[in-house]
Formats: structure tokens, C-alpha cells, sequence
């Protein structure tokens, strides 16, 4: 950031840069404008430097943050999990497996209210049922060259062992259906039709299947390589 700039206020400066990438936009140069800021730090819960529009992040290569959460049940020795096709509106990776719960993490929100506020939309839980099941597990983090530029992501990963007769559903419109399906059933299929999935959710995915034993060394000879690469030191 040059020098006048950084002599600014926070809300300023982010006001002088969205201007800049607004045009952008208008020019076509950035898609799938969300109008929703995420701010530009350096690691988590640090003060921002800018407040920048969702959509414009990977064409920054700056690191962006978000919450994902498993939703499963036990029958018997079987861990069942349901999971979600997109949208086919979305802006990205419509129509592709997702967790039951995932968002992007906003300036305004703490983790865990992000998580409630996703959990309630996406999957019509209540907020006595988000208190009581769901639990943080760790972290997804990587960086990749993609299209739009560079995409730098830790993801926030979240397990909810639920009841057996909750039914996810979704009224926030991001989601077309959900399906519960045998641990080892997702797990084949990432491996076997890893197109189905949207990326950093397979990867979640991945490993909740380590976690919770589905995926194990005797049973996947990469294990100790897949297990490091779900985390990028950035």
C-alpha cells in the first residue's frame, strides 16, 4: 500500500481501494461480486490493513478465511454424513458436494457466530442445537495458482455429531439437496470422482475420514503424505 494510503483510517482506506476494484468489476476484470468485505491480514485475528470485497480476494492472492462443518451420526460401528450439492446458482462450483455447512468468514463476526449464522441458514438448525453438537476440529490450510490468481485459504473445520432424526434443510437458497451417505462411501468418492467435489471441501472431508478413522495408514498408502499436505504454513 503506498504512503498515503496507509495514512488513512481503516474504513478510508478500505473505501478509497473498493472504489479502485469496483471498476474493475465494471470493466470485467473481477467476477461473482458478493458485496461482502473480508478483511486483508497478514494471519488470523490480527487488525486488518483493508477491507476488500470476497470476490476480489484471489485476484489479490491475499489470505481469506472461512468455517466448514461436518454434520454426521453413528449407527452402530458406521459414521454417516450428510452432505450437500450446491446450488447450480452459485457463483462457484455449482452443483458440486460440499459440507452440510460452510461460509465464507466475515469482518463482523467471530468464528463462532459465523458458524451458528451458517448452521441456522444453511441447514435450518436451531441455535440450542448448534450449542450443543457442534465442536471446532482443526484446520485446513493450502495455496494454489488458480484462474482468477492465487487462492489462499484456512478453513476453520467444525464436526457435528447430530441426532438421528434431524434432516438438514436449507432455506438461504445455496444449496439444492442433501443426501446422508456412508463415511467410506465419500471417502470412495473423492478418490474415485474427485470432480464431483468442490476442492477445499473434499479436503475437509479428508480429514474427517483421517479423524475419525475411516481413512487409516493401513488402508491408504499416502496417508502420512496427505496427512501433511492439509496444512500450508503461510
Amino acid at each position: 500500500l503506498g504512503a498515503p494510503l496507509l495514512a488513512m483510517g481503516l474504513v478510508e482506506r478500505s473505501k478509497r481501494f473498493g472504489a479502485v476494484l469496483a471498476s474493475m468489476r465494471d470493466a470485467g476484470l473481477i467476477e461473482g461480486w458478493r458485496d461482502e468485505l473480508q478483511p486483508v491480514v497478514a494471519s488470523f485475528g490480527q487488525s486488518p490493513c483493508l477491507l476488500v470485497e470476497r470476490a476480489a480476494v484471489p485476484y489479490l492472492g491475499v489470505q481469506s478465511f472461512a468455517t466448514h462443518v461436518n454434520g454426521f451420526r453413528r449407527e452402530g460401528k458406521d459414521v454417516l454424513l450428510w452432505v450437500a450439492r450446491r446450488a447450480k446458482t452459485k457463483a462457484t462450483y455449482a452443483g458440486r458436494l460440499d459440507q452440510m455447512v460452510a461460509g465464507g468468514q466475515p469482518v463482523d463476526l467471530s468464528l463462532q457466530e459465523n458458524v451458528e449464522k451458517e448452521c441456522v441458514e444453511e441447514a435450518a438448525m436451531t441455535p440450542q442445537l448448534v450449542a450443543s453438537c457442534v465442536r471446532q476440529s482443526g484446520v485446513v490450510s493450502y495455496r494454489y495458482a488458480a484462474r482468477k490468481g492465487l487462492s489462499t485459504k484456512t478453513l476453520f473445520m467444525y464436526d457435528a455429531e447430530l441426532p438421528a432424526d434431524f434432516v438438514p434443510r436449507n432455506t438461504d437458497g445455496e444449496v439444492d439437496s442433501f443426501e446422508l451417505l456412508n463415511a467410506e462411501a465419500v471417502l470412495d468418492s473423492f478418490r474415485s470422482n474427485p470432480e464431483l467435489w468442490k476442492p477445499n471441501s473434499a479436503l475437509v472431508m479428508l480429514s474427517f475420514c483421517m479423524r475419525h478413522g475411516v481413512m487409516r495408514v493401513d488402508n491408504e498408502p499416502d496417508y502420512i503424505q496427505l496427512a501433511a499436505r492439509l496444512h500450508t504454513i503461510f
